[in-house]
């Protein structure tokens, strides 16, 4: 088991109630790395996803969620979001999405996706 200074890896279980967590250990560290630097509260709303959980939430069948190589935290108010964002900038992350709507942001490092910033 890693070390991590501000999560439980069960943080990062697939909320369906199986339980199951195929988080990297890459992933991992990064958000631990980003949430240092933030300085800022990462309320983890979902990590990893099995296949049933993804479909049944509308995820997209290529989701960095059933990878294990992303995470959507909720935000509370404009500082915060933007604390995130310069925490999981600074860590390395390249690929994170804002949806303002519901107050969370997806944050992955999928090898196999373009780098983006985008809202939704």
């Amino acid at each position: 088991m890693i070390p991590l200074k501000y999560f439980k890896i069960s943080e990062f279980d697939c909320k369906c109630g199986c339980k199951s967590n195929k988080q990297t250990i890459t992933f991992l560290k990064m958000i631990d790395k980003a949430r240092t630097i933030a300085q800022a509260p990462f309320n983890i709303t979902s990590g990893y996803r099995c296949f049933e959980h993804n479909k049944n939430v509308g995820g997209s069948p290529t989701s960095s969620h059933l990878r294990g190589v992303a995470a959507d935290i909720k935000y509370s108010n404009g500082l915060q979001l933007v604390r995130i964002i310069f925490g999981l900038t600074k860590a390395g992350f390249t690929r994170i999405g804002i949806n303002e709507d519901k107050q969370f942001v997806h944050v992955d490092c999928d090898s196999s996706k373009p780098d983006a910033i985008f809202t939704y």
